[in-house]
């Protein structure tokens, strides 16, 4: 068996995202056996480089899914135990890859976020967020939909998180897990001055986030990823920016 490289013309493609740091955390050596007995190749790469158009994406952690959400990766989506996400186990993850590999697997659509501010425009497939980068900096946020002010209030951040990012740190700050059939993102402020402050569902469309007061430096977050500083006054536009196909298979754990 030769190691995992590049497909050839004709074959089957499964591709596997590495972190930015290069490398996979899975074991290959069986995922590669299974694709080759079913004609394909394996390819291992940053999502931006993946060769040409996969069969099949790899994902193993949550990094690696959002790298494929920001590059646009139009492949089904094969998730390796993240939460929020239809997933398999990395024990069966060559089983599954085989069950694949025919064509048109059955696959769930997830939704993508896009966030503009001056000069910025990146995509998301967990969460948005506006954070105090400093500790113990309090500045004063509003959020609207449709052109009407939902809310103002102070925290060191607000998070707006997708259904499937709703699992993970906006649940963690208190917002409700998202049913995947919902067209709507959870929005909670993280560590708010004033303990009784409410989250909201509120649409995916034309949702807006800016800072009213601030008292440090706050950072635009798509992510994992900080992309920008935001100033008082400079508005932060969210919405859907088309889907991903993940894999949904009912035998999958």
């Amino acid at each position: 068996m030769g190691p995992p490289g590049r497909a050839n013309e004709g074959e089957s493609r499964v591709a596997v995202v590495e972190g930015e740091s290069g490398g996979s955390s899975l074991e290959l050596d069986a995922l590669s056996e299974t694709v080759e007995r079913e004609g394909g190749r394996l390819v291992v790469g940053p999502a931006p480089d993946l060769e040409r158009a996969p069969d099949v994406v790899v994902c193993p952690d949550e990094p690696s899914l959002s790298a494929v959400a920001r590059a646009g990766v139009d492949a089904p989506v094969l998730a390796v135990g993240i939460d929020g996400v239809p997933s398999v186990t990395p024990d069966r993850l060559p089983e599954a890859v085989r069950d694949a590999l025919p064509g048109n697997p059955r696959t769930v659509r997830r939704p993508v976020l896009r966030v503009e501010t001056e000069g910025v425009s990146k995509r998301a497939f967990f969460d948005v967020g506006l954070l105090t980068a400093e500790p113990a900096r309090i500045s004063e946020y509003s959020v609207s939909s449709r052109g009407e002010t939902v809310a103002r209030f102070r925290a060191d951040g607000v998070v707006v998180a997708t259904p499937q990012g709703s699992h993970g740190y906006a649940s963690a700050a208190g917002a409700p897990v998202l049913s995947a059939s919902l067209a709507g993102v959870a929005v909670v402020p993280v560590a708010p001055f004033v303990t009784k402050t409410k989250q909201w569902i509120l649409p995916d469309d034309t949702l807006a986030l800016a800072v009213e007061r601030d008292e440090g430096a706050v950072s635009l977050q798509a992510d994992d990823r900080t992309v920008a500083t935001v100033g008082v006054g400079s508005p932060v536009s969210i919405g859907t920016d088309g889907n991903l196909a993940v894999v949904a298979d009912p035998g999958l754990e």
